[in-house]
């Protein structure tokens, strides 16, 4: 059935009566729209608009968008409508289509400010940054305090499945990486070593500067690459998803519940593979010494065993442990404080990335100065 309407105007009164199918694929009215302004424009009178529905048989935005553009033609000419006849769904959209936010023109007008005034603006948030850091890893580690004394809540199954990603998930690119710094090291150690007669001790520069920093580091630089950075982007969209504020809403805490497996996980996982990466770096270095130096595989060993100490290796774990415990405090606490869009997820993981590798090589030169305070 054709869409038809009908206009009468009486006592301050505009009612407007529909018939038919109001939809896209009838022969909509062309004049209606018009009509409509002129009455408007010749009953200046006009106090209320009424619309009937009784009679339509089917619609859809079609009539919706004259709907609306009869609520504009309200709004201009101060007219109440009176839209308790329509459909209960129309209503709705009506409702849904009159809440989209203002736009504010300021937004993006940029403000020349002066640069005492952009310094101190960085300089606050930086600091801000740093409260936030520290009041998450007081949390973090009253969480995992909990947890030693088996009061907090959290799935094993959770920790066991980081364990596997930041595990054995890890060790092919770790292998790569810390055998091919090896060699590096190796080839550097070779060329100068050849120049004093003391190709040999290849193997003792290899062995001590892997075992007690370099692999380590290489690893830790390699984690916060790949699992820092998977822990900001896992808890950045579970927060713009609102899963973090159901947790919470379900009295369990997201501390426990989301950042302590991956804690445990990369602190105990970190001291693995840096022990692995130990001997990946020192066999790199052993290749480079029988292929350029021609020194035997029992000969580069011997004085690898000779060179490195109990100290060099605990100095290695624990440097590995402290690094693990960064990597993973840092992407979960960039992931839970990032904003609500999938920028802001970008943007946290980004920084879990940069801020992971500042602190790493921070924290390195901090260690070696103790350990060399302490004689280690």
């Amino acid at each position: 059935m054709s869409p038809d309407y009908q206009i009468n105007y009486t006592h301050s009164t505009l009612a407007i009566q529909l018939r038919g199918d109001w939809i896209l694929d009838s022969e909509y009215p062309d004049d209606f729209d018009d009509e409509l302004e002129r009455q408007f424009k010749q009953n200046s009178d006009i106090k209320q608009v009424t619309i009937e529905m009784d009679q339509v048989t089917q619609w859809n935005s079609a009539l919706l968008t004259s709907i609306l553009a009869l609520k504009k033609l309200c709004v201009q000419f101060q007219v109440s409508l009176d839209s308790s006849q329509l459909p209960d769904e129309m209503i709705r959209l009506i409702a849904l289509s009159s809440k989209v936010p203002k736009r504010n023109v300021d937004d993006h007008i940029v403000k020349n400010t002066s640069f005492l005034h952009n310094v101190g603006s960085n300089v606050i948030t930086a600091i801000k940054d740093v409260g936030d850091v520290i009041a998450f890893i007081s949390n973090a580690a009253a969480a995992f305090f909990r947890m030693l004394k088996g009061q907090s809540v959290y799935r094993s199954s959770d920790t066991w499945l980081v364990i596997q990603q930041t595990g054995a998930e890890a060790m092919p690119i770790v292998s790569l990486l810390n055998f091919l710094v090896g060699a590096i090291l190796g080839y550097i150690g070779a060329m100068q070593l050849e120049k004093f007669g003391a190709e040999i001790f290849i193997g003792d520069m290899v062995g001590v500067a892997m075992t007690r920093e370099i692999a380590a580091i290489i690893t830790a630089i390699i984690m916060a690459g790949r699992s820092g950075a998977a822990f900001a982007a896992q808890l950045g969209t579970m927060k713009v998803n609102e899963e973090i504020d159901a947790l919470r809403s379900m009295g369990i805490s997201p501390m426990e519940f989301l950042v302590l497996p991956r804690m445990i996980g990369m602190m105990l996982m970190m001291p693995l593979l840096a022990i692995y990466a130990n001997f990946m770096g020192v066999f790199g270095g052993a290749l480079v010494a029988y292929g350029m130096l021609n020194i035997t595989l029992e000969q580069y060993l011997s004085v690898v065993i000779k060179s490195v100490t109990l100290n060099d290796v605990g100095a290695g774990i624990l440097m590995s442990v402290v690094f693990g415990g960064i990597v993973a405090v840092v992407g979960c606490q960039k992931g839970m404080s990032c904003g609500k869009t999938a920028e802001a997820v970008g943007s946290s993981t980004t920084s879990a990335v940069v801020t992971s590798t500042v602190i790493i090589f921070v924290s390195a030169a901090i260690l070696t100065v103790i350990y060399g305070a302490l004689g280690i």
